[in-house]
């Protein structure tokens, strides 16, 4: 079995229709990690008189979040940081899709709200920022 490399990952945004064709998707530039999705179920508590022990059913999938950590370049519109800020701020659901690194190559096709945006300055550093995505609906692995 071959070990899978993070290096040659990426995330990609699908375009609106009023920006390009709808099937285009769009790399997110400068990312340096991604981490998710990150979602579980919940437990529904199904015990009634009868039952010797506690009993559970699984309710509705939650998968959770995506959160990208890029080296933050607001200029730069092939990056797509301002296209994150502009879905952030007017709370768009969009396509994206994480592609591993692998042939050939799988991916995770989810929608998402960007509901999250920190910028990170230090001394000796990068600017850097770090996205939220969070998931509505199924992630579709290919």
């Amino acid at each position: 079995m071959a070990n899978l490399l993070s290096q040659g990952s990426s995330i990609w945004r699908q375009s609106l229709a009023s920006e390009s064709p709808a099937s285009t998707y769009e790399e997110i530039g400068q990312v340096m990690s991604i981490s998710g999705p990150d979602g579980s179920a919940s437990e529904i508590d199904v015990s009634n008189l009868a039952s010797t022990a506690k009993e559970f059913v699984i309710g509705l999938p939650d998968n959770g979040s995506v959160q990208l950590e890029v080296s933050f370049d607001y200029q730069d519109a092939t990056l797509q940081h301002d296209t994150l800020l502009t879905a952030r701020t007017a709370q768009t659901l969009d396509t994206y899709q994480i592609r591993l690194s692998d042939s050939p190559m799988t991916t995770m096709t989810f929608t998402a709200f960007c509901t999250q945006f920190s910028l990170s300055l230090g001394v000796d550093d990068k600017v850097s920022a770090t996205f939220g995505l969070r998931i509505s609906g199924g992630v579709t692995f290919a």
